[in-house]
Protein backbone atom coordinates (compact mmCIF):
# COMPACT_ATOMS: atom_id res chain seq x y z
CA UNK A 1 0.00 0.00 0.00
CA UNK A 2 1.35 3.32 -0.88
CA UNK A 3 2.08 5.47 2.45
CA UNK A 4 0.49 8.98 2.75
CA UNK A 5 2.88 11.89 2.02
CA UNK A 6 2.96 14.04 5.44
CA UNK A 7 4.98 17.23 5.20
CA UNK A 8 6.41 18.90 8.17
CA UNK A 9 6.96 22.29 8.32
CA UNK A 10 10.77 23.09 9.30
CA UNK A 11 11.68 24.82 11.96
CA UNK A 12 14.13 27.59 11.76
CA UNK A 13 17.35 27.33 13.92
CA UNK A 14 19.26 30.73 14.05
CA UNK A 15 23.40 30.11 14.36
CA UNK A 16 26.74 30.40 12.50
CA UNK A 17 25.20 27.92 9.69
CA UNK A 18 21.09 28.98 9.99
CA UNK A 19 19.54 25.78 9.09
CA UNK A 20 15.97 24.53 8.89
CA UNK A 21 15.33 21.06 10.84
CA UNK A 22 12.65 18.78 11.95
CA UNK A 23 12.95 16.92 15.37
CA UNK A 24 13.88 13.62 14.74
CA UNK A 25 10.70 12.49 17.28
CA UNK A 26 8.53 13.91 14.48
CA UNK A 27 9.78 11.73 11.79
CA UNK A 28 9.63 8.38 13.88
CA UNK A 29 6.50 8.91 15.06
CA UNK A 30 5.28 9.42 11.52
CA UNK A 31 6.90 6.44 9.99
CA UNK A 32 5.65 3.82 12.52
CA UNK A 33 2.33 4.97 12.07
CA UNK A 34 2.41 4.87 8.54
CA UNK A 35 3.07 7.54 7.04
CA UNK A 36 6.29 9.19 4.48
CA UNK A 37 7.75 12.28 6.09
CA UNK A 38 9.12 15.29 4.20
CA UNK A 39 10.56 18.25 5.17
CA UNK A 40 8.89 21.66 4.11
CA UNK A 41 11.21 24.79 3.77
CA UNK A 42 10.71 28.83 3.08
CA UNK A 43 10.99 30.20 -0.86
CA UNK A 44 12.72 33.00 -0.67
CA UNK A 45 16.02 34.11 1.04
CA UNK A 46 13.78 36.79 3.07
CA UNK A 47 12.03 33.83 5.17
CA UNK A 48 15.36 33.13 6.33
CA UNK A 49 17.66 36.43 6.30
CA UNK A 50 14.75 38.09 8.39
CA UNK A 51 14.09 36.28 11.57
CA UNK A 52 11.03 38.55 12.48
CA UNK A 53 8.02 36.35 12.36
CA UNK A 54 4.05 36.19 11.10
CA UNK A 55 6.59 37.58 7.82
CA UNK A 56 3.75 38.21 5.21
CA UNK A 57 4.92 37.55 1.55
CA UNK A 58 2.43 38.83 -0.59
CA UNK A 59 3.88 37.61 -3.94
CA UNK A 60 1.44 36.03 -5.94
CA UNK A 61 4.33 33.89 -6.90
CA UNK A 62 5.18 32.88 -3.35
CA UNK A 63 1.97 31.88 -3.07
CA UNK A 64 1.34 29.78 -6.36
CA UNK A 65 4.97 27.81 -5.21
CA UNK A 66 3.25 27.31 -1.81
CA UNK A 67 0.48 25.49 -2.84
CA UNK A 68 2.39 23.26 -5.52
CA UNK A 69 4.42 22.15 -1.99
CA UNK A 70 0.95 21.29 -0.27
CA UNK A 71 -0.50 19.76 -3.06
CA UNK A 72 2.53 17.26 -3.06
CA UNK A 73 1.59 15.89 0.57
CA UNK A 74 -1.48 14.07 1.87
CA UNK A 75 -1.48 16.24 5.20
CA UNK A 76 0.39 18.88 7.03
CA UNK A 77 2.25 18.61 10.37
CA UNK A 78 3.09 21.79 11.98
CA UNK A 79 5.79 21.21 14.87
CA UNK A 80 6.20 22.97 18.46
CA UNK A 81 9.28 25.32 18.17
CA UNK A 82 9.50 28.94 19.54
CA UNK A 83 8.39 31.10 16.84
CA UNK A 84 6.52 30.68 13.35
CA UNK A 85 6.56 32.79 9.92
CA UNK A 86 4.97 33.95 7.21
CA UNK A 87 5.71 31.12 4.92
CA UNK A 88 3.70 28.37 7.15
CA UNK A 89 1.22 30.59 7.45
CA UNK A 90 0.74 30.51 4.31
CA UNK A 91 0.85 26.33 3.99
CA UNK A 92 -1.91 26.56 6.93
CA UNK A 93 -4.16 28.60 4.88
CA UNK A 94 -3.90 26.79 1.79
CA UNK A 95 -4.08 23.41 3.60
CA UNK A 96 -7.60 24.79 5.15
CA UNK A 97 -8.84 25.65 2.29
CA UNK A 98 -8.15 22.40 0.49
CA UNK A 99 -9.28 20.71 3.59
CA UNK A 100 -5.90 18.89 3.85
CA UNK A 101 -5.67 17.08 6.97
CA UNK A 102 -3.91 18.94 9.69
CA UNK A 103 -2.20 17.98 13.24
CA UNK A 104 -0.81 20.85 14.97
CA UNK A 105 2.04 20.46 17.99
CA UNK A 106 2.61 22.58 20.63
CA UNK A 107 3.32 26.07 18.72
CA UNK A 108 1.86 24.62 16.23
CA UNK A 109 -1.44 24.02 17.91
CA UNK A 110 -0.86 28.23 18.75
CA UNK A 111 -0.42 29.02 15.39
CA UNK A 112 -3.67 27.52 14.09
CA UNK A 113 -5.55 28.67 17.12
CA UNK A 114 -4.29 32.09 15.92
CA UNK A 115 -5.17 31.99 11.79
CA UNK A 116 -8.06 34.64 12.50
CA UNK A 117 -5.26 37.51 13.03
CA UNK A 118 -2.61 36.15 10.35
CA UNK A 119 -3.26 39.43 8.92
CA UNK A 120 -2.35 41.35 12.41
CA UNK A 121 1.67 42.46 12.15
CA UNK A 122 1.76 40.97 15.16
CA UNK A 123 -0.73 37.43 14.95
CA UNK A 124 0.56 35.88 17.78
CA UNK A 125 -2.47 35.98 20.30
CA UNK A 126 -1.44 33.97 22.78
CA UNK A 127 -0.87 35.00 26.17
CA UNK A 128 2.43 34.07 29.00
CA UNK A 129 0.42 31.50 31.74
CA UNK A 130 0.08 32.24 35.14
CA UNK A 131 -0.61 29.30 37.11
CA UNK A 132 0.01 26.88 40.01
CA UNK A 133 0.30 23.71 37.55
CA UNK A 134 3.97 23.09 35.84
CA UNK A 135 3.71 23.57 31.92
CA UNK A 136 7.22 23.64 31.52
CA UNK A 137 9.29 20.82 32.47
CA UNK A 138 10.67 17.47 30.88
CA UNK A 139 9.07 14.77 33.19
CA UNK A 140 7.35 12.56 31.18
CA UNK A 141 3.92 13.36 32.82
CA UNK A 142 3.48 17.01 33.90
CA UNK A 143 -0.62 16.96 34.73
CA UNK A 144 -3.86 15.46 33.42
CA UNK A 145 -6.61 17.08 31.10
CA UNK A 146 -9.65 16.78 30.70
CA UNK A 147 -11.53 15.90 27.31
CA UNK A 148 -14.53 17.12 25.80
CA UNK A 149 -16.71 15.99 23.16
CA UNK A 150 -14.79 16.21 19.49
CA UNK A 151 -13.08 14.17 17.20
CA UNK A 152 -10.07 13.49 20.20
CA UNK A 153 -12.26 12.07 22.47
CA UNK A 154 -13.63 9.92 19.60
CA UNK A 155 -9.39 8.45 18.98
CA UNK A 156 -9.13 8.32 22.91
CA UNK A 157 -12.44 6.73 24.12
CA UNK A 158 -11.88 9.00 27.43
CA UNK A 159 -12.27 11.86 29.03
CA UNK A 160 -8.83 12.46 31.04
CA UNK A 161 -5.74 11.49 30.02
CA UNK A 162 -1.91 12.62 31.38
CA UNK A 163 0.57 14.63 28.87
CA UNK A 164 3.76 15.75 28.59
CA UNK A 165 4.21 19.78 28.77
CA UNK A 166 6.67 22.44 27.69
CA UNK A 167 5.32 25.30 27.06
CA UNK A 168 5.00 28.87 29.09
CA UNK A 169 2.53 30.54 26.43
CA UNK A 170 -1.37 29.93 25.97
CA UNK A 171 -4.13 30.52 23.24
CA UNK A 172 -6.84 32.63 23.59
CA UNK A 173 -10.31 31.33 22.73
CA UNK A 174 -11.60 32.87 19.78
CA UNK A 175 -14.52 31.84 17.72
CA UNK A 176 -12.27 30.35 14.71
CA UNK A 177 -11.79 26.71 16.61
CA UNK A 178 -13.64 24.49 19.47
CA UNK A 179 -11.58 23.74 22.31
CA UNK A 180 -11.78 19.85 23.29
CA UNK A 181 -9.67 19.24 26.14
CA UNK A 182 -8.43 22.13 29.14
CA UNK A 183 -5.78 21.68 31.76
CA UNK A 184 -7.00 21.94 35.68
CA UNK A 185 -5.54 25.73 35.42
CA UNK A 186 -8.07 26.44 32.62
CA UNK A 187 -5.33 26.45 29.72
CA UNK A 188 -6.54 24.88 26.95
CA UNK A 189 -4.75 21.83 25.49
CA UNK A 190 -6.34 20.77 22.54
CA UNK A 191 -8.48 22.88 19.63
CA UNK A 192 -10.24 21.41 16.45
CA UNK A 193 -11.39 23.29 13.75
CA UNK A 194 -15.13 22.67 12.79
CA UNK A 195 -16.67 21.89 9.62
CA UNK A 196 -12.89 20.19 8.02
CA UNK A 197 -12.03 16.74 7.57
CA UNK A 198 -9.08 16.73 10.14
CA UNK A 199 -7.28 19.59 11.68
CA UNK A 200 -6.74 19.15 15.10
CA UNK A 201 -3.97 20.82 17.59
CA UNK A 202 -2.29 19.77 21.09
CA UNK A 203 -0.67 21.62 23.33
CA UNK A 204 1.57 18.25 24.28
CA UNK A 205 3.87 16.27 22.54
CA UNK A 206 2.45 13.32 21.85
CA UNK A 207 6.04 12.28 19.48
CA UNK A 208 8.06 12.45 22.68
CA UNK A 209 6.39 9.69 24.43
CA UNK A 210 4.63 8.02 21.23
CA UNK A 211 6.57 4.25 21.78
CA UNK A 212 5.06 4.40 25.62
CA UNK A 213 1.79 6.08 25.83
CA UNK A 214 -0.72 4.86 23.58
CA UNK A 215 -3.32 7.76 23.38
CA UNK A 216 0.37 9.46 21.59
CA UNK A 217 0.20 6.47 19.80
CA UNK A 218 -3.50 6.75 19.09
CA UNK A 219 -3.17 10.36 17.53
CA UNK A 220 -0.50 9.73 15.33
CA UNK A 221 -2.00 6.77 13.92
CA UNK A 222 -5.30 8.56 13.34
CA UNK A 223 -3.85 11.55 11.74
CA UNK A 224 -2.21 9.10 9.16
CA UNK A 225 -5.19 6.98 8.88
CA UNK A 226 -7.33 10.25 7.58
CA UNK A 227 -3.94 10.94 5.40
CA UNK A 228 -4.45 7.62 3.86
CA UNK A 229 -7.58 8.25 2.56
Amino acid sequence: MKRPLIGIVGRFENNAKSKFFVYDEYRLAIIKSGGLPILLLPIHDEDIENIYPFHQDQKDNNKFLIKQMVDLCDGILFPGGSQWYGFEQEIYNYAYEQDKPVLGICLGMQMIGCSPYFKEQNSDMTVLIKSGLIHKTNLKYAHSITIYDGKLKDIFQTNQICVNSRHSSCLQKNDSFCIVAKSDDGVIEAIEIPNKTFIIGVQWHPESIYGSDKYSSLLFQKFIAICQK
